[in-house]
């Protein structure tokens, strides 16, 4: 399969999963969940269904682990960047926030097999 035509349904398939999501995130309670299924996930699932059938197993397990790792630092970011906002402001505050995901994030890619 040509890269054009692989990068066009992978566009494809993650738009209708973004719908898929975003209707699922208009179903529940409360509403500030929503963002939460809008993309994210049925990016990811579009991704991967796309990687396992192009490209085999073992490059979807390298981008599962990817995204583990990218999933780590997020949440380190995001319990560190109110109280780094708070206390130094807000451009030094996201700045700090920044680079302590990269930190978390090479780390975890340094770490990976």
């Amino acid at each position: 399969m040509s890269q054009v035509w692989l990068l066009a349904l992978r566009g494809l398939f993650g738009g209708l999963l973004v719908t898929a999501f975003a209707l699922l995130g208009e179903m529940v309670s409360p509403k500030r969940f929503a963002g939460i299924f809008a993309a994210g996930p049925a990016v990811a699932l579009a991704g991967m269904s796309i990687t396992v059938l192009h490209a085999g197993s073992r490059p979807l397990a390298d981008s599962a682990l990817g995204m583990i790792v990218g999933s780590a630092a997020l949440v380190v970011y995001c319990a560190l960047a109110v109280p780094l906002v708070g206390r130094l402001g807000a451009v030094a505050g996201s700045a700090a926030a920044v680079g302590v995901w990269l930190a978390v994030a090479g780390l975890g890619w340094w770490l990976m097999p």
